[in-house]
């Protein structure tokens, strides 16, 4: 990826929430190539909702599970504020993620990295925010 148009996130700001750092670096390293800055990576629920409460950002995209705890309360606080919300899970009950979350897109790990992009600039398109 070298021009802008080749970069589907140049410009937005992404909050990552993974708990498994390998994978969290993984991710970081994916959407910087897309062209996005990394909010994060965020790895409990607290340092998300951290994020989540006020920093200016594009999309979010949330494991559900951090170290134990569910990130919705998080994910709520997103949604009010009007950021794009992508799930990326190994969350057994996806059909309950996506009736529970119908605004928000839902990955299911591992998906391919071209896919995990897309999903995160669809959220940005539909973000109400910055």
């Amino acid at each position: 990826m070298s021009s802008d148009s080749e970069k589907p996130l140049h410009g937005a700001k992404i909050l990552v929430a993974e708990d498994d750092a390998i994978l969290a670096f993984d991710i970081s390293i994916l959407l910087q190539k897309a062209g996005a800055l990394i909010l994060g990576p965020a790895v409990t629920l607290k340092h998300t909702m951290t994020i989540a409460a006020d920093t200016p950002m594009s999309a979010a995209l949330l494991d559900v599970s951090l170290r134990g705890e569910e990130v919705f309360p998080a994910a709520r606080v997103l949604t009010e504020r009007g950021v794009g919300v992508v799930f990326y899970t190994g969350y057994a009950e996806v059909d309950k993620l996506k009736r529970e979350w119908p605004h928000a897109e839902v990955l299911t790990k591992p998906a391919p990295p071209r896919r995990l992009v897309d999903a995160v600039a669809r959220a940005w398109g539909e973000s109400a925010v910055v």
